[in-house]
């Protein structure tokens, strides 16, 4: 390749990685990542997962009640965060189910 090929290869390198770190999916990872650095600052994760590891035995009852209870005592800015954080994971989980069922061919 000659010295110019290779500066315009770089350049459209440069744009589409651009593009891909500016486009909707990354938006919603760097979203859901934030919010996760966000709660683990705010939270005491060792004490929640104890809490709840001594709750789980109680069955799905008593799973439900500790994260009511966990999450409507906390503050706001951990609500905040998990209200982010549950709506960017809810439009990974929409744009995945999209381009599965897009890539996959109907049955005919």
């Amino acid at each position: 390749m000659t010295k110019i090929e290779q500066k315009v290869m770089a350049s459209v390198l440069v744009v589409y990685a651009g593009r891909k770190l500016r486009s909707v999916r990354a938006l919603e990872i760097y979203t859901l990542v934030l919010s996760a650095a966000g709660i683990v600052s705010l939270v005491s994760v060792s004490h929640v997962a104890a809490n709840f590891a001594a709750i789980a035995h109680g069955g799905l009852g008593g799973i439900s009640v500790f994260v009511l209870s966990a999450v409507l005592q906390t503050k706001l800015m951990v609500q905040l965060a998990l209200l982010v954080g549950a709506a960017a994971l809810i439009a990974l989980l929409v744009d995945a189910t999209r381009s599965i069922r897009v890539s996959t061919p109907a049955a005919a």
